[in-house]
């Protein structure tokens, strides 16, 4: 779903990576945290689609590690006009939070990728990628030290302490993307009382981050994510400017949180 690079291109940083993790008290085993997704293309705004998130433990070649996964697609009622059903997982360590293996599934309109990429222990990673009806392209990366696929970025921000970052410094982001290694940025801008749609209030971190011009961001734009000021961390609105509209994300439901949101205002 267009949507999902929102989330998933955001933060990694370039210090080692027992330097960069220093523990996770943000999720746990079988956190669920799904949203809701609305387009807009000109005056209207619609809700066209979801995301869900999932973090369990699982065993990875006879350890125990992280299974993340994200799903998107758009309602049955959309899909006559863009059908959309991504699919993004990833097993990380969890004692440093690195990936082992991340798959990518894309598929979105006339357009499909598949991608496949295994984490070496000397830091280089083997991407597979699939594009369509084109062969199979091998790819050797080497990214550096402590840098992130896609989703298990997402998680990793989670873990950090945001709340002591200085305003409006600009913080590198290494972010691997099937057979390429982009470095983006993003700033703390301060912190806002955000209503959701259930009602309620939240009191957030306000993060901008600068995306990879592409196919669907337009680049140079920043993403806008209002994080939980809480030790959860949680996304709860997003909204980004792609190449055709706009798109925000909206959270419609958590399960299994290590702690509770804080809300400062219910509904």
């Amino acid at each position: 779903m267009l949507v999902l690079p929102v989330f998933l291109a955001l933060f990694s940083f370039g210090t080692l990576y027992a330097q960069c993790f220093e523990g996770n008290s943000a999720f746990g085993d079988g956190e669920v945290i799904s949203y809701q997704i609305s387009y807009n293309w000109g005056p209207i705004w619609v809700n066209c689609g979801k995301v869900k998130f999932e973090a369990a433990k699982a065993p990875y070649k006879e350890k125990t590690a992280w299974h993340l996964k994200v799903a998107g697609q758009t309602y049955p009622s959309y899909d006559g006009l863009f059908k959309v059903r991504d699919y993004y997982d990833a097993w990380v360590n969890p004692a440093t939070l690195r990936p082992l293996e991340s798959h990518r599934y894309v598929f979105e309109g006339k357009y499909s990728l598949q991608n496949t990429m295994l984490y070496l222990p000397d830091g280089t990673v083997i991407s597979n990628t699939i594009r369509g009806r084109k062969p199979l392209k091998i790819d050797t990366l080497k990214p550096g030290p402590c840098a992130f696929d896609m989703l298990s970025s997402v998680y990793f921000v989670r873990t950090l302490n945001l709340a002591s970052m200085p305003l409006h410094v600009r913080h590198p982001v290494t972010v691997l993307i099937d057979d390429s290694v982009f470095t983006v940025y993003f700033r703390k801008l301060g912190t806002e009382t955000i209503r959701n749609t259930d009602g309620n209030y939240y009191r957030c971190m306000k993060i901008a981050v600068k995306m990879v011009e592409g196919t669907v961001f337009k680049g140079n734009e920043d993403v806008m994510v209002w994080l939980t000021d809480d030790q959860n961390k949680i996304p709860i609105y997003i909204e980004a400017k792609i190449l055709i509209g706009s798109v925000r994300a909206y959270l419609k439901e958590t399960r299994n949180l290590m702690r509770p949101l804080t809300v400062i205002r219910p509904r």
